[in-house]
């Protein structure tokens, strides 16, 4: 990952946490009109950092070929999997 992928990641598991926080701490704010807009620009963020860990995935250069269908396969059926594969290879140089 080169320096703007990796403090985009940055910046949006910060945004994702204090998207939850936001909302479990001002329960006042838990209505549709305001919850709809704020999920709808997470999901953008999720989707362009799925993309950003797709692509670090099949760039990297692992040992074994089928270690990337591995984590492909883990980050699809568990996405918080995802933040792991950033801290064990993601920030990591290729």
């Amino acid at each position: 990952m080169n320096f703007f992928e990796k403090m985009y990641s940055i910046v949006a598991i910060i945004f994702e946490i204090g998207l939850v926080v936001f909302f479990l701490l001002q329960p006042q704010y838990q209505r549709l009109s305001i919850l709809l807009p704020a999920c709808t620009i997470g999901l953008i963020v999720n989707i362009i950092l799925l993309f950003l860990i797709f692509r670090d995935i099949f760039q990297r250069p692992f040992d074994n070929p089928n270690t990337r269908y591995l984590w492909l396969a883990i980050i699809l059926l568990f996405w918080p999997a995802g933040l792991i594969y950033l801290l064990r290879h993601g920030f990591k140089p290729r």
